[in-house]
């Protein structure tokens, strides 16, 4: 039988612009544990993708939130969503000109 394993990653971006992982992922759904079923693990792996975005859309005060479901097999990306937007960044001050050098 086919086995496949899926996973489960949320990331964020705080508003004080800190990088992380969610507490609790990344979250992997494999066939052989739900009796080699393909099918079950990847519905469990589909239902810990949307209950993890429901917990993004409740939250105001992040920059930027992602939710992303890979298959581990060809590393695939089945489901990508993001939350929010992450602000750019300033445009660098520009350089000032050199002072012209007296004659």
């Amino acid at each position: 039988m086919q086995r496949e394993i899926y996973e489960v990653t949320a990331k964020i971006v705080d508003a004080n612009g800190n990088y992380s992982t969610m507490s609790g992922f990344p979250k992997a759904f494999d066939s052989k544990s739900y009796n080699n079923d393909v099918t079950t693990a990847r519905n469990r792996a589909y239902a810990a993708f949307h209950t993890v975005l429901g917990t993004m859309y409740a939250v105001d005060s992040r920059q930027e939130q992602l939710a992303i479901l890979y298959r581990i097999s060809d590393g695939v990306s089945e489901a990508i969503e993001r939350v929010g937007d992450l602000a750019p960044l300033p445009d660098p001050e520009p350089e000032p000109e050199p002072e012209p050098e007296g004659e």
